[in-house]
């Protein structure tokens, strides 16, 4: 083993060693790369990862054979010119925590080639640093967050300021950096589109109103909202109105361990000279405070002082200029711009485009394939056509139909913008479309009330309380999302969803989920105790798992706001006399525990009484012992799964892999298997950096068992269909699994001929069908791969799923 050794240089016996393909001498002392390394002609692949290396010789160009270059966490400002012979035959370059000139972290998602391109591209410019920042000021509605920007703008108090109704930006300079400055609208119908624009590497000012009631549960949701969208940024408190309530005092240590508050100044928009001498005495020139707080903070934003070459200033200063006069402004002038300017090639495009967006310049989502526009956008053009929709009610609660939009936005907006807008709804997950008449849904802007409904037959099954457990860690926002999320799983018997809750249906499984916001919780009931119950519930916890680990992320961990605890119903299944904590039961489980100690409430008496309850009892409605890991076990699992789908082939018509990758996943972990997703790991297909594995089947322990690679195919595509199998055997095979899976979700006509053209692919391919199904919907079968230094061979199982319209009954 030649890492960890602590050497300083890289030891002369290896520059002789003719036939090496493989070296690794990460984690050493090594500061300097011998010239000798170019006489390592058949080296592949070269791992320096965690050295003190500052400078790269122009020889490691000359490593023809070279696929695999690491080199992070090292002290390496440039790269020789040289690079650029490696740049078409690299697979996977790693160069981050360097000091290295990157224009943007999207930088190290790019392919090798443009890795290069770029910084070479820099290296030979001009460099002046950036020195714009995005400033937004949130809070609720009618606390002076637009009088506060006009006195930092140097305008006088106006008392009848009207409040915000969507964003107003202004322009102003601290010593030197220029900042946009966001005044975002405060009330609560519109925070859930605040994530639209909160961006990173921004300052935030938070504003609260010294003459009201102090209001932790308001607090959090606020600094909640910030971290989920801004992890790190810095947050200064403003405490506005203290002219009324000097002795008001925000209880900082209250949030400073969870929240990256810097400062909290006391302010009053009033005039300076309006105030009494007492008040000037206790709170000073407070608008002045504020200015230098925000001025002692603006030089600490990540990126603020990065430089950038000359020519993309320019460009940037252009944009602002044509921003002026136009809400939208097309792509190709972006482009020439660029060309005029010598930033060329989609790559340097691209980061540039990015840094506009996060300084608040225009508003672009160039990695977003749904929000990509031949156009790049004014904020204000953006953020106000969003919040016109959001708070405009409609005939019928909630739902928007395309001519409803359209009268909405007027004229203004021409029929591409305005989809893209729905698009931007749906990308944030604050609505959907209706599959039948692709109409808009928008939770939050449904009907309040509980429908009625028969209580007593959700009361029969499984049934879980996610207790958030502290006051202001439900947010709003978070059952609408899940409405969103889990739509398609819809009871369309019932009244389908409301504000604060919604039915659910699968197979013959009914359930409700009701956000309880007074008790801070959320409650799921199913109607059966079988494994179609199970599905549900772990798709339920699945969503609101991710929903709440993009919006909720403690410093240290990846911590859940809330409690999941199991309901104890009376005889009667009327009442949950009862809960205990789901993890409670997991931990006496493993320990071999038959019961645990649980307090529930007679609903005779109601007396509080302590019981012993069965953990294999209660346990085992929740989950299942693992399945067996042969490859006729898995394979059938996954294929009554997948046939189980076809049920929802309406709407897996039109969702994309991911999606349906999900619902596979859910249903995997309901039948017992442990399963990670979107893992790292391997190479990927594209050589954009490190693959991503769909699925991976792992043992109790996390040990790998089996991947399933997937993709979507609506015809034949053999280049799609090649790389993704080369990708799984070549690349991804890190553990030496026996077997792994080629899974193809096919929404074609005529399944029969796809499946006989999907074999001419392969050599030595079997056809296994008959052994798993005889349904004509499922294919199932396998090659096999030679494994260096094994007699054994590896199994590439292959299962397709056809989840299109057929033919008759082919």
């Amino acid at each position: 083993m030649l890492l960890g050794n602590y050497f300083e240089e890289i030891p002369d016996f290896i520059f002789s060693l003719k036939g090496l393909s493989v070296l690794s001498l990460s984690h050493n002392e090594i500061k300097n790369i011998d010239s000798r390394i170019s006489n390592l002609d058949d080296l592949i692949y070269l791992d320096l990862s965690y050295n003190k290396i500052e400078v790269l010789p122009s020889e490691l160009g000359d490593l023809k054979s070279l696929r695999i270059l690491l080199l992070k966490n090292n002290e390496i400002q440039s790269i020789p010119v040289e690079f650029f012979k490696l740049g078409n035959d690299l697979d996977v370059l790693r160069l981050t925590y360097n000091p290295l000139p990157t224009p943007d972290d999207s930088f190290h998602e790019l392919t090798p080639k443009e890795q290069i391109q770029t910084l070479i591209s820099i290296q030979n410019s001009n460099l002046k640093a950036l020195k714009e920042a995005k400033i937004l000021v949130v809070g609720d509605e009618r606390v002076g967050k637009t009088s506060i920007i006009n006195r930092l703008l140097g305008n006088l108090h106006n008392e009848n300021e009207v409040s915000t109704q969507g964003i107003d930006i202004s322009k102003l300079n601290f010593n030197g950096y220029e900042t946009h400055i966001w005044d975002f609208a405060g009330q609560e119908l519109t925070h859930q589109t605040h994530q639209f624009f909160l961006t990173e590497r921004s300052l935030y000012l938070y504003v609260v109103d010294a003459q009201k009631e102090d209001n932790q549960a308001r607090d959090i949701h606020w600094f909640n909202t910030i971290k989920s969208y801004s992890q790190n940024s810095p947050i200064i408190v403003v405490v506005n109105h203290s002219d009324k309530n000097v002795n008001y005092q925000f209880d900082i240590q209250r949030y400073q361990n969870d929240f990256e508050i810097v400062d909290v100044v006391k302010t009053s928009a009033c005039n300076l000279n309006s105030l009494t001498e007492e008040i000037k005495h206790k709170i000073g020139d407070s608008i002045s405070k504020l200015h230098t707080s925000i001025e002692r903070q603006l030089p600490n934003l990540p990126g603020i002082n990065r430089e950038l070459p000359e020519n993309w200033h320019n460009v940037k200063n252009a944009m602002s200029k044509y921003k002026e006069t136009q809400n939208v402004i097309d792509k190709s002038v972006f482009e020439n711009l660029c060309i005029k300017e010598k930033v060329i090639g989609t790559p340097l495009q691209s980061a540039l485009l990015k840094i506009l967006n996060s300084i608040g310049t225009v508003i672009a989502y160039p990695n977003d394939f749904r929000l990509k526009l031949n156009q790049i956008l004014k904020p204000e053009w953006v953020t106000n056509a969003v919040y016109k929709i959001v708070r405009t009610p409609s005939e019928t609660p909630g739902l928007y139909s395309e001519e409803k939009i359209s009268d909405i936005l007027n004229d203004r907006y021409s029929h591409a913008h305005q989809q893209w807008l729905i698009d931007l709804l749906i990308k944030f997950e604050l609505g959907f479309r209706l599959a039948e008449t692709s109409d808009l849904l928008i939770p939050m802007r449904l009907p309040s009330v509980m429908p009625e409904f028969e209580r007593r037959q959700y009361n029969q099954g499984l049934n879980l309380r996610f207790n958030y457990h502290r006051i202001g860690l439900l947010k709003q926002n978070v059952l609408p999302q899940l409405i969103v999320r889990m739509h398609t799983y819809v009871d369309e018997n019932t009244s389908k969803y409301w504000r604060h809750g919604l039915f659910l249906k699968h197979e013959d499984c009914l359930g409700v989920v009701i956000a309880d916001e007074p008790n801070q919780s959320i409650e799921v009931f199913l109607s059966e105790r079988n494994e179609n119950a199970r599905v549900l519930l772990q798709w339920v916890r699945s969503n609101l798992e991710k929903i709440e680990h993009a919006q909720i992320k403690s410093k240290d961990n990846d911590a859940l706001p809330y409690l999941e605890e199991v309901a104890i119903f009376d005889d009667d299944c009327e009442v949950a006399t009862g809960y205990v904590s789901y993890q409670k039961l997991i931990r006496a489980n493993k320990r071999g525990k038959e019961t645990v100690d649980v307090e529930i409430k007679c609903t005779e008496t109601g007396e509080i009484m302590d019981i012993e309850a069965s953990v294999s009892k209660l346990l085992g409605l929740y989950s299942r012992s693992v399945n067996g890991f042969t490859i006729s076990e898995v394979t059938t699992v996954i294929s009554n799964i997948l046939l189980r789908l076809t049920d929802f082939k309406s709407k897996i018509l039109n969702e994309t892999e991911d999606e349906i990758s999900d619902r596979l996943r859910e249903s995997l972990i309901a039948t017992g298997y442990y399963v990670k997703d979107q893992s790292r790991g391997g190479l990927s297909g594209t050589g954009k950096g490190a693959g991503e594995r769909d699925l991976i089947l792992t043992n109790e322990y996390g040990q790998q068992g089996a991947l399933i690679e997937a993709l979507i195919l609506k015809s034949l595509v053999k280049k799609t269909l090649v790389s993704h199998y080369k990708k799984l055997i070549d690349n991804y095979n890190t553990q030496g699994n026996a077997f792994d899976f080629l899974i193809t979700y096919a929404k074609v006509k005529n399944f029969g001929t796809f499946w006989n053209k999907y074999i001419t692919n392969f050599t030595n391919f079997d056809d296994v069908t008959d052994d798993y199904t005889d349904k004509h919907v499922l294919r199932v079968g396998q090659t096999y791969i030679d494994v260096e230094g094994i007699d054994e061979k590896r199994t590439i199982v292959h299962i397709v799923i056809n989840f299109g319209v057929t033919y008759g009954n082919e």
